[in-house]
């Protein structure tokens, strides 16, 4: 899996925000409405791959204690800077989604903004899945979301072009349907003291499928008690480019899985 996001990191906010509003703010509502939905309770909960940091402290600043786990370094360095001289019940931690290890189980996991799609082998997103298992208390909770295959043909076969008044991005996307593999190169032109710095990163991601996700948590002790495509954009031409999953942990994994 890519542990990049260093040139970028310092970019992200304000590249998602290009789009209106940020991921984070726009599904947290979801979260809330499944939160209640499904009648979770505790208040401690780990962010996997929580990137900036933003959807951890908004669920802090509702009385969440929570632990935001990210393999990026950059990212990590975005999200300590925003909790800065807060008392917000937050800690960050720099780790791998499969070597997922927080310092005690939790009420609820959450991943989103397509995160575990970039684990590329459904024996990595495997892998995650039961780290999660382990990190959560029985009966705990496990909400994410992934890309829908139209997500990957509609937005991931495409170029495209962001300008600020200090740096731009470009994406050169594109999606092998028939490896299911989508890669986006990402060129950072940033305008650093009177002059041009390029920087680039690359991204990639896997579509899977609702049996194989589905499958896998079952194998990881959870069953699933919310699959839902949807449109989390105000634009319904879009399309369902996500998938909702809430799962819950039940009883043990299989001895050796």
């Amino acid at each position: 899996m890519d542990t990049g996001y260093l040139n970028l990191s310092p970019y992200y906010d304000r590249w998602q925000k290009s789009y209106g509003k940020d991921f984070s703010s726009l599904i947290f509502p979801r979260l809330i409405s499944s939160i209640r939905s499904h009648r979770i309770s505790g208040r401690t909960m780990v962010d996997v791959a929580c990137g900036t940091g933003t959807l951890a402290l908004m669920m802090a600043r509702r009385g969440w204690e929570v632990f935001g786990v990210d393999a990026s370094e950059g990212m990590l360095a975005e999200a300590s800077g925003k909790l800065a001289g807060s008392s917000l019940p937050v800690a960050f931690f720099r780790q791998d989604m499969r070597e997922l290890a927080i310092p005690r189980p939790v009420h609820l996991a959450t991943s989103f903004f397509d995160s575990l799609n970039h684990l590329m082998t459904t024996g990595d997103l495997g892998v995650a899945f039961r780290r999660v298992r382990e990190s959560v208390v029985p009966g705990g909770w496990f909400i994410f979301d992934t890309s829908t295959e139209r997500c990957f043909t509609t937005l991931w076969t495409r170029s495209e072009t962001f300008h600020e008044r200090d740096f731009s991005i470009v994406l050169d996307n594109s999606y092998d349907r028939a490896a299911r593999s989508a890669i986006c190169h990402v060129t950072l032109n940033v305008n650093r003291d009177g002059g041009i710095v390029r920087l680039s990163e690359t991204v990639r991601e896997r579509f899977y499928t609702t049996d194989e996700v589905s499958g896998l948590l079952a194998e990881a002790a959870f069953t699933v008690r919310e699959c839902e495509d949807f449109n989390f954009t105000s634009n319904p031409a879009v399309g369902k480019l996500k998938t909702w999953w809430v799962a819950e942990a039940v009883g043990s994994r299989r001895p050796g899985a």
